[in-house]
């Protein structure tokens, strides 16, 4: 299924109606920042965004331990695989989640939630032809199917413009087992080193100070909390590549660089 949001209707800021029970929203960075009163609200924001895309990829040693191939699993089956380990860590830990009361699922149902305007409590379902599908308690008509999820994944995609071009593509079995060994590895390594510190990762703060420090003026910190999030990323993006632009210009000109040796797709910045 080809699921596009075009740059125009992103820019609007405008959220998305999907169904007419489901409007998919576009957050700005006041409501990620108010996820929790936490001191690091914008990492529970990212592991919303990590579970809503569900990354076959990402996933690869899990599912291959599973005896599924992550190149002909979909995002789709990777969130239910998500919801069912989190059905079973439940009744594993019962006792322990009851007395809190809390449930491992909440954070799905919290990451839903956060990118959808009107109020919904989903639970897993089956169509009659044992095809999965979540639904809404109160409104059983409000459901998530593979289709429905699809345009879910697009749009948190999308909105937070996550690029998965640089990713390896196996030629063959050979080279996806290879693959999925290397990244067995880095698991077991990442296993052995000390616990990363909360403050190491802090994207989300980096792109506030770069779109009001680093930008044309048009963002301060002042009014930086009403930007959609799209916008923050598409302005950092932009001004990217209008400066690569402006450094290839600059060589050319001062014949440091041979005008017929560069890309000229990277002059225009404006794509």
């Amino acid at each position: 299924m080809n699921i596009t949001f075009s740059k125009a209707f992103l820019m609007s800021g405008e959220d998305f109606k999907l169904t007419s029970s489901i409007t998919l929203h576009h957050p700005t960075i006041k409501e990620i920042l108010s996820i929790s009163q936490s001191s690091s609200p914008d990492l529970i924001y990212w592991s919303y965004i990590q579970i809503l895309l569900a990354d076959p990829y990402l996933n690869m040693v899990m599912l291959d331990d599973m005896g599924k191939n992550y190149l002909e699993t979909s995002p789709y089956e990777v969130f239910h695989l998500q919801w069912d380990n989190c059905i079973a860590n439940y009744e594993e830990n019962k006792a322990e989640y009851d007395a809190y009361q809390i449930h491992p699922g909440d954070q799905i149902t919290d990451a839903l939630q956060f990118f959808m305007v009107e109020t919904h409590h989903f639970k897993k379902g089956f169509y009659q032809d044992g095809s999965p599908c979540f639904y809404d308690e109160a409104d059983p008509s409000c459901q998530i199917n593979q289709e429905i999820f699809e345009y879910i994944y697009q749009w948190v995609k999308a909105v937070n413009k996550i690029d998965h071009s640089g990713r390896i593509h196996p030629a063959d079995e050979n080279a996806r087992r290879v693959l999925i060994e290397d990244m067995r590895e880095e698991i077991k390594k990442a296993k052995r080193r000390k616990k990363k510190k909360e403050e190491d990762f802090d994207l989300l703060g980096s792109l506030m100070a770069a779109g009001c420090f680093c930008g044309n003026g048009s963002i301060s910190p002042f009014q930086i909390g009403d930007c959609k999030i799209y916008w923050l990323n598409e302005a950092l993006s932009l001004n990217n590549r209008k400066d690569y632009a402006n450094h290839l210009l600059d060589g050319i000109y001062h014949g440091t660089l041979r005008f017929k040796d560069i890309n000229k797709k990277e002059l225009d910045w404006l794509k």
